[in-house]
């Protein structure tokens, strides 16, 4: 019988970047302040995003999502939707005849929250509240780490404005 063969995730030389370990001592209180720091503090990424909804029955996602510094793909049994820079987008659309079947709503900022822990409450509750009371429609995407918020480029200065009312920190991140 012939074993299979299994392609491993990562390759030999890949690194995967740990989280700093906390002692016994100092794990309360650097859990607390972790917590607090990112729970308000949200990271403006430099890039501009484009949200895109393409057919579930797409064969193959086009490849250049995959030189995006953020991205992100989501399936429902309705569409697959990709958030990617949109500069991108704009530079493959006749490439690969994007026009003729996806829906592109592009002109997006996204802001990243403090890495946090799965077990917080309320914490996309609160700010999506400072934003709604502000007038500012978003787009929140959850992953294992933390959460990003998509803001329309035109409404960006009033959401950052709200968000420092309500007690976050804006930092930026530089473009790489």
């Amino acid at each position: 019988s012939e074993e299979e063969q299994t392609t491993p995730l990562l390759k030999e030389n890949d690194t995967i970047q740990q989280e700093p370990e906390i002692t016994s001592e100092t794990q309360e209180t650097s859990s607390v302040e972790r917590t607090m720091t990112a729970t308000t503090t949200f990271y403006l990424l430099p890039d501009v995003f484009a949200l895109v909804r393409l057919p579930v029955q797409i064969q193959r996602l086009p490849d250049f999502i995959w030189k995006s510094s953020f991205y992100t793909i989501s399936r429902s049994p309705d569409e697959i939707s990709l958030v990617c820079e949109e500069r991108l987008v704009v530079r493959n659309l006749d490439h690969y005849g994007l026009g003729n079947f996806a829906r592109i709503d592009g002109n997006w900022r996204v802001l990243r929250l403090g890495v946090m822990d799965l077990s917080l409450v309320g914490v996309a509750a609160r700010f999506a509240g400072v934003l709604a009371e502000a007038g500012v429609n978003i787009n929140i995407i959850s992953t294992y780490d933390t959460d990003y918020v998509m803001v329309k480029q035109g409404k960006l200065a009033r959401a950052l404005d709200a968000l420092r009312e309500a007690g976050y920190i804006i930092n930026s991140i530089p473009q790489m």
